[in-house]
């Protein structure tokens, strides 16, 4: 198994849809899933630690689990089929049995998040993998500032249509 932790989330703009990135804890190739925006919604509350003032799904769950004084021991995105992700949840019920559940990826993730257990990847799913290649130097970086407005207007007056690569407009 490949543990990764969650890099981001994405908008993937030809589907409309949510990726959830997960990427691997010793290494640099990431496994994009395709998710719902409600899921997609909850990952990025865990991700920036906001809370509801009542329960959403996954804390019910939490609470539930808690409850049983069971523990979320780690969750595993286990294979794919017909383009469609699957999950499993590994629950600790007492100090013997594991008990595994069917689970849909972004409801596993959302889980571990809540409740920090770690996430893996069956090695099964290994060529699943991307490299994750970041921004190149020619890229402008997040510290690049537009402050004179002169130097935009000139930027934005000499872009052309094929500097925007293979994203069609």
């Amino acid at each position: 198994m490949i543990e990764v932790f969650v890099s981001g989330l994405a908008f993937d703009t030809l589907s409309k849809a949510p990726v959830i990135l997960l990427r691997e804890i010793d290494g640099s190739r990431i496994l994009p899933i395709w998710i719902g925006p409600n899921e997609a919604a909850v990952i990025a509350l865990e991700l920036s630690g906001v809370s509801y003032k009542r329960p959403l799904t996954h804390d019910l769950m939490k609470s539930v689990l808690n409850g049983f004084n069971a523990k979320l021991q780690k969750i595993v995105v286990s294979s794919l089929k017909d383009n469609t992700y699957y999950a499993k949840f590994y629950i600790q019920a007492d100090e013997i049995s594991i008990i595994e559940i069917d689970a849909r990826p972004s409801d596993s993730v959302a889980m571990a998040l809540k409740m920090k257990a770690p996430i893996f990847i069956s090695d099964e799913l290994n060529n699943s993998l991307i490299d994750f290649i970041p921004p190149s130097d020619d890229e402008p970086s997040e510290d690049d500032s537009f402050t004179d407005p002169m130097d935009l207007k000139s930027r934005l007056r000499n872009i052309k249509p094929e500097d925007f690569g293979n994203y069609n407009l």
